[in-house]
């Protein structure tokens, strides 16, 4: 897990206990992904890394969003101003939308190929995935070119590594080149 992910984590986590607080969940998953695009905005993103201070960075932020956010968002943005963590902001959408799916009962798992895999094989290790972890499996896929051939599977702090790259790294570290 990244620094990044560590830091973004409690916020995350606050913005979710609140929204299950007032079961506004879906509302909250809007509201953060909408934050999550405006920051991602060229403009504001050259804006957002000036050094401005945090109440008129706030206000201006809070400006550009108009009446797409509640008090209670406005309040995040503040926050984030204060503590500058705009350049966080994704990471808090990311651990968010894994709370929410860890919520709901399902377990995200982080599947890297290094290759396009096929429907069958998706599903076959999803079938092996849910009798291991009890759970609904929801996968983030990806594709990396760089571990030769394999999958690699990330379950938070857990990782399976069935990559050529990592039975490589292995085979020279026992024969000690």
């Amino acid at each position: 897990m990244s620094v990044l992910d560590t830091i973004a984590r409690p916020y995350a986590k606050a913005i979710f206990e609140l929204a299950i607080e007032n079961q506004s969940i879906e509302k909250w998953k809007k509201t953060l992904i909408f934050i999550n695009e405006i920051i991602r905005s060229k403009k504001i993103e050259k804006f957002l890394s000036g050094s401005l201070s945090p109440s008129y960075l706030s206000s201006f932020f809070i400006f550009v969003a108009g009446d797409h956010i509640d008090k209670d968002a406005r309040n995040l943005i503040k926050l984030l101003a204060e503590n500058q963590r705009f350049k966080i902001f994704n990471n808090i959408l990311r651990q968010f939308l894994k709370l929410e799916t860890s919520y709901q009962g399902n377990t995200i798992i982080e599947l890297i190929s290094a290759y396009s895999l096929q429907e069958h094989e998706i599903i076959d290790i999803r079938c092996i995935l849910q009798k291991i972890f009890l759970s609904k499996i929801k996968f983030i896929y990806k594709i990396d070119h760089q571990i030769l051939d394999g999958i690699i599977i990330k379950k938070a702090d857990t990782v399976f590594d069935f990559s050529v790259r990592s039975y490589l790294k292995q085979l020279s570290d026992v024969l000690n080149f």
